[in-house]
């Protein structure tokens, strides 16, 4: 057995242990596994996601939720089973990672990464807060095969990503930075989009206002756990209380107004992620795997700055990227300062009602961010 794969193995059977020991439920206990839980029960009723309710998420997980309620039923049940879904992407994570780590930063390196991100606490929080590990997967699965040269299968994976969180559809334009071809560029966007738009142009020929009203409901939610929440006076966690069965309500406002209005925020950070992108290196350097993936991973960073709302899972997406960016020291002192902020927010201050606590946690993990997106750029170029 190679020695990455000796860590893999760790990685399942410590997490397979986790889930042996403790109940799936009681694990679950900060995260949104209820709250899944209880959307997926309203099948009882007759009620499909996009069918019958709106939804805030692209609509590949609310019908794999609903499927698993109708497997399990119980709430431990469906707890146990979502996580053992998720642990299988995991897995698929880490054999993606070693993968890049062999391209990207070399053989003599592929072990340490790999058991860092066992050891990392950050993906097993992702694992149990949310579904973003079926997320992070795609997103991997998509770099990797566009750095072994598969651009259509990279297409393809980046399409079904964002069928699940809008967040892997990020890597987009990072290759297409890196295409001289435009024709090869707009075949692979044409991939990758035209996966989003069949399955949601299906959704919205069997139901147009549920559909419409599932992607309107981004654009309602209020700012949450950011700069811009702070500025707004938002001090909760963003979570909707809207009449999902009610499609006017999925653009119903929720909290405050905007202080800084969104369209000029778009336009700022527009305008600098187009002069990093196109400052950004070029031929040679571009589709240098390191500089590549140094790349997405400036470009997730930006796109966390600009986003109105933060969620302590979407660590678990920058986690692989950062681990192939920097060096590993550096790359882990960065991610555990950023846990440990994401941990101090959640749970141990918002879920004890502490909200005045996010001007320390918000203001310092951006400030994090902001150190970790110069120190990529510096490299980068």
């Amino acid at each position: 057995m190679k020695r990455w794969r000796l860590s893999l193995f760790l990685f399942v059977t410590f997490r397979l242990s986790m889930l042996v020991f403790w109940p799936a439920d009681q694990l679950a206990r900060w995260s949104d596994y209820d709250y899944f839980y209880n959307l997926a029960a309203w099948v009882d009723e007759g009620h499909w996601p996009y069918l019958d309710y709106w939804v805030e998420y692209p609509p590949l997980f609310p019908f794999l939720s609903t499927l698993l309620y109708l497997l399990t039923g119980r709430y431990a049940t469906y707890a146990a089973a979502l996580a053992l879904v998720q642990l299988a992407f995991e897995t698929g994570s880490v054999v993606l990672l070693a993968c890049l780590a062999r391209r990207v930063v070399g053989r003599g390196r592929v072990e340490e990464t790999v058991w860092t991100y066992a050891l990392l606490f950050a993906p097993v929080a992702t694992w149990w807060l949310s579904f973003d590990a079926i997320a992070t997967f795609l997103m991997l699965l998509a770099i990797e095969r566009w750095l072994a040269g598969c651009r259509d299968q990279s297409a393809l994976a980046l399409g079904v990503g964002g069928l699940v969180k809008w967040f892997p559809l990020l890597v987009l334009p990072v290759a297409l930075r890196s295409v001289r071809n435009w024709r090869r560029a707009l075949r692979y966007g044409a991939l990758a989009l035209g996966v989003v738009l069949l399955v949601i142009g299906l959704l919205l020929v069997v139901s147009p206002s549920y559909t419409w009203a599932s992607l309107r409901s981004l654009g309602s939610r209020s700012s949450w756990q950011t700069v811009w929440a702070l500025l707004d006076g938002n001090l909760s966690t963003g979570a909707y209380a809207a009449n999902r069965l009610d499609p006017q309500a999925a653009s119903s406002p929720q909290g405050a107004s905007p202080f800084v209005p969104v369209w000029l925020t778009t336009i700022l950070f527009g305008a600098l992620y187009f002069w990093v992108w196109w400052r950004a290196p070029s031929g040679s350097g571009v589709r240098s795997s390191r500089r590549w993936v140094r790349f997405a991973a400036l470009t997730v960073i930006v796109f966390f700055l600009w986003s109105r709302g933060w969620s302590p899972q979407w660590l678990g997406m920058l986690v692989p990227l950062v681990l192939l960016s920097l060096p590993l020291d550096r790359a882990v002192l960065f991610l555990v300062v950023l846990t440990f902020v994401n941990l101090a927010e959640w749970p141990v201050l918002l879920s004890r009602g502490f909200t005045q606590w996010l001007y320390v946690t918000v203001l310092t993990r951006t400030g994090v961010l902001l150190l970790l997106a110069i120190d990529l750029w510096r490299r980068l170029r």
